[in-house]
């Protein structure tokens, strides 16, 4: 089926947590893009040009060490939620036993491999607030910093909010339009009362939004 999506021109995003779930997902992918490169399919709606298809896993928790390439080989965006760790961190490695434990909910090694992360808050599975997930992407702590996750996987705040500003604009094609801020892109932003850049990490879980800003218009303010 994904062969006859992508051939279509869809953007396909599969959910895959577990190691097994990702290859399978990953075999598709590839087996999909074979097909289309052959037969020159179309590709999806805002595509930087042929074979720009931008195809995602979703959660992508735990990975076989040889997987990591083929994620970058075949361009397959990996779209992550940080603050899945907060609460599965406290049973996941009794569950699938440390070898396994040690390439999961790798957002480091994803980016050293060149692969795109985009991050999100899996809302409402877990809280609708990002700074969670922030804090959990820069320390890989609970929140109450008292117990660790595999720490060589943390990534700079510079890297977590790339992730979840750029890295999502890209996974839907709209690089163009948002995602950063600068002349020509939409307005969408929220002030907050802190600099995330410049706190301790502990105090990220902390923040507040001031204002957010959709469109250059103000959506919410703070009283």
């Amino acid at each position: 089926m994904s062969i006859e999506r992508v051939a279509a021109g869809f953007q396909l995003g599969f959910h895959a947590i577990g190691d097994r779930g990702t290859e399978m997902a990953l075999n598709a992918f590839e087996a999909a893009l074979r097909s289309a490169e052959k037969n020159h399919s179309v590709t999806p709606a805002g595509s930087t040009g042929p074979g720009d298809y931008r195809l995602r896993i979703e959660h992508a928790q735990v990975i076989a060490p040889k997987d990591f390439k083929r994620f970058h080989d075949l361009h397959v965006i990996a779209s992550m939620q940080p603050n899945h760790l907060l609460t599965d961190m406290n049973w996941a490695e009794s569950r699938i036993g440390p070898d396994r434990a040690k390439s999961s909910y790798a957002w480091k090694t994803f980016l050293d491999n060149g692969v795109v992360l985009a991050f999100g808050t899996d809302y409402p599975v877990e809280p609708i607030t990002p700074f969670r997930g922030v804090y959990a992407a820069v320390t890989r702590k609970n929140e109450a910093g008292t117990k660790s996750y595999y720490p060589e996987e943390k990534l700079t705040i510079d890297e977590a909010l790339r992730a979840y500003t750029v890295g999502s604009a890209y996974a839907e094609f709209a690089e163009k339009q948002k995602g950063t801020l600068e002349p020509g892109m939409d307005a969408d932003f929220v002030v907050l009362d802190r600099d995330l850049t410049r706190i301790p990490a502990p105090e990220i879980l902390g923040s507040k939004v001031l204002r957010t800003v959709v469109g250059g218009k103000t959506v919410y303010e703070a009283h």
